[in-house]
């Protein structure tokens, strides 16, 4: 039976094999210290790898330099609390391992006081709630028997509350779900769980103490016998409002997954109504993004596993009804609403290019002249960020009002600053040395950036 570990593992095994060893990994004396080349005041604090470590900048702050956090191990930077109190992070302690670990840390906005939140190893991305420092996360539980500790996969769901430094659990209880994501009111969770015999993929929505309060069936039971199903939903993206979720529905197949998925679209509130079908694509959330009225979903559209080619933006209304937004001959990824605009979305673009394809080179671009591009309310598109054929952007993160932009420009597969579009529309170089890995058929995550915008009081 597929499991959600053993695809993320598969990938990383063949991201491996195609990439060969990463330039930000295996070669260390060439990663040089970040450092902070633009001195003027940023309202964001900015958590960011290099050579697989976890730095942090107050950008806030004109003298500030960046800090270190690990030095041992890799890191994937998870996300920051809502407040920016907190950074959470997944740590490897032997990466150079085939099926290593991860476990979840948290460390201050200052890079003090980092500590592990667990002793068990992590299976899916941990995820804070919209409000406060609740957070959830899904670890591998330490089952035990007459022999020592089993190496079965179990699953447990725990759900948790960060105070003062210390950890208080409001749910712990072993589930066999696929993914999941946290309502409006951070009060309540909604599951995933997997298609089995006479039982479809099933949507679940509980409270804190376990109680399940409802649940959605997302079309009938499989035909197990014909050996290839819908297996799970996965990517589970809530509009702000709560009432509807996006979502990608994956087969029991690791290798089908890879070259892209169905796309769908549930509301919540019409739990008779069908899903609507969006489109098909790679089953990343990072290319979900809602507007802040709930009323557009931001999302990549295109199969095929080769994230640098064939993948365009696309929208879709409350109603279902699907927008193309792109353009031939150029890729898009990672669509981002503005918080304070729904008329504003960020997107990655640039030509389609798959000829690093058996030809990797960690120190040339894999999308050469990508920008940075926007889109208003009228449809009308346009980039923002300027450079050359000698470096790329990507990564973005506007502000709130979408006055300024954080992005990352690329000079190399795995190198690069991140730079701030102010707003005067100049850019500046903010942080230079920036290291991450291209990930898997160039999809560029995790990403080597978390922005937390910090609001005027």
């Amino acid at each position: 039976m597929w499991k959600p570990v053993s695809i993320l593992t598969s990938v990383a095994l063949a991201a491996t094999a195609l990439l060969g060893s990463s330039g930000s990994s295996g070669a260390a004396e060439r990663i040089q210290k970040p450092e902070r080349v633009y001195q003027e005041a940023i309202p964001a604090q900015i958590a960011f790898t290099n050579n697989r470590q976890l730095w942090l900048l107050n950008a806030r702050d004109p003298q500030a330099a960046p800090k270190q956090v690990t030095s041992i191990g890799a890191v994937e930077i998870v996300g920051w609390s809502q407040d920016g109190a907190w950074l959470f992070y997944q740590h490897e302690p032997k990466p150079e391992e085939t099926f290593s670990k991860k476990y979840l840390w948290a460390v201050k906005a200052d890079g003090t006081d980092a500590f592990q939140i667990d002793p068990r190893e992590v299976l899916m991305q941990p995820k804070w709630a919209p409000a406060g420092h609740r957070f959830a996360y899904v670890v591998q539980s330490a089952e035990t028997g007459s022999t020592g500790t089993s190496n079965v996969y179990s699953p447990e769901l725990v759900a948790a509350e960060l105070t003062d430094g210390k950890i208080t659990k409001l749910l712990e209880e072993k589930r066999d779900i696929t993914d999941f994501a946290w309502m409006p009111d951070s009060a309540r969770l909604l599951l995933s769980v997997p298609a089995a015999k006479d039982r479809p993929i099933t949507l679940e929505l509980t409270d804190l103490k376990g109680k399940k309060l409802s649940a959605y069936p997302l079309g009938q039971p499989p035909k197990i016998e014909e050996g290839i199903y819908p297996y799970a939903a996965t990517g589970l993206t809530l509009s702000p409002d709560g009432n509807q979720v996006a979502y990608y529905v994956r087969p029991n197949s690791g290798s089908l997954t890879a070259d892209g998925v169905a796309i769908q679209l549930l509301d919540l509130t019409k739990p008779s109504q069908k899903p609507f079908e969006l489109g098909t694509g790679l089953s990343y959330p990072e290319w979900f993004s809602w507007s802040a009225d709930s009323k557009q979903l931001a999302f990549i559209e295109g199969g095929g596993r080769v994230a640098s080619e064939g993948k365009h933006l696309t929208l879709a209304k409350a109603d279902g009804k699907v927008i193309p937004a792109g353009q031939t001959g150029k890729v898009d990824a990672l669509p981002r609403w503005t918080n304070a605009k729904a008329d504003r979305l960020f997107f990655a673009r640039g030509l389609d290019n798959s000829e690093w394809l058996g030809n990797y080179q960690p120190e040339k671009l894999l999308i050469p002249g990508q920008r940075i591009w926007t889109r208003d309310a009228g449809g009308q598109e346009q980039a923002v960020t300027k450079g050359t054929e000698k470096t790329a952007d990507t990564y973005p993160n506007p502000s709130p009002d979408g006055n300024q932009l954080l992005f990352v420009r690329l000079d190399g597969a795995e190198h690069g600053s991140v730079c701030v579009r102010t707003q005067d529309g100049s850019e500046k170089e903010l942080v230079r040395h920036v290291t991450g890995e291209a990930g898997y058929y160039a999809n560029y995550l995790p990403a080597w950036v978390q922005i937390h915008w910090v609001q005027p009081q």
